[in-house]
């Protein structure tokens, strides 16, 4: 980012998106701990809200593009990105999405390490992801999705502005393992955990 903060064009969208994010600390964005232990209930509204997020998502990129720093700001183009790290259940708008930020990076609209979390997200279901940034919660431990020359790992991430693996993990760990009492175990499959950014 450079150091500076943008102003956004559409203040109306970017705190649309925000707000969509914010109320998703109840639902798909709560800790790990707590997604565990909800009930099934939770797991439909974490569900629907994450569909109801992407499909308002779809329609703003279909208008304007990549929301990036010059029209939603700096936070609202986080809230954009933790939104598109979601969109699992459609891998193709994820696709798409992934190289609509490749062009705003390119015109300095967004971030290179947004990027990266896009294309890990895009590469986990099929493969090693690049920039270590995807995670899964595996028996009540956060486990690191497997990643393509392990040992280039830490440079990989230098290059697009990431900080090392070891404290990405870190701070994962405090904030999905920080429960009161034992960490849950996941009884249906790893749950997906995404590297912490300002929105996602």
């Amino acid at each position: 980012m450079n150091g500076q903060t943008m102003s956004p064009a559409r203040s109306d969208i970017a705190q649309d998106l925000i707000g969509r994010v914010e109320a998703a600390r109840r639902t798909w964005r709560a800790p790990a701990h707590i997604r565990e232990a909800a009930t099934t209930g939770r797991i439909q509204a974490a569900h629907h809200a994450g569909l109801a997020d992407t499909q308002a998502l779809r329609r703003l990129v279909t208008k304007f593009g990549w929301p990036g720093r010059a029209l939603v700001g700096d936070t609202g183009s986080e809230a954009a990105l933790a939104i598109a790290l979601q969109a699992d259940h459609n891998p193709a708008f994820q696709t798409t999405l992934l190289t609509m930020l490749a062009e705003a990076v390119r015109r300095g609209d967004a971030t290179s390490a947004q990027w990266a979390h896009l294309r890990d997200r895009c590469l986990v279901p099929s493969g090693p992801q690049e920039y270590g940034t995807q995670y899964w919660l595996r028996d009540g431990r956060i486990e690191l999705h497997p990643v393509v020359d392990p040992g280039g790992l830490d440079k990989r991430r230098a290059d697009v502005g990431l900080p090392p693996q070891r404290e990405q993990a870190a701070q994962l760990e405090r904030r999905h393992l920080a429960g009161p009492g034992p960490v849950a175990t996941a009884s249906i499959g790893p749950a997906p955990v995404t590297s912490e950014r300002t929105a996602a």
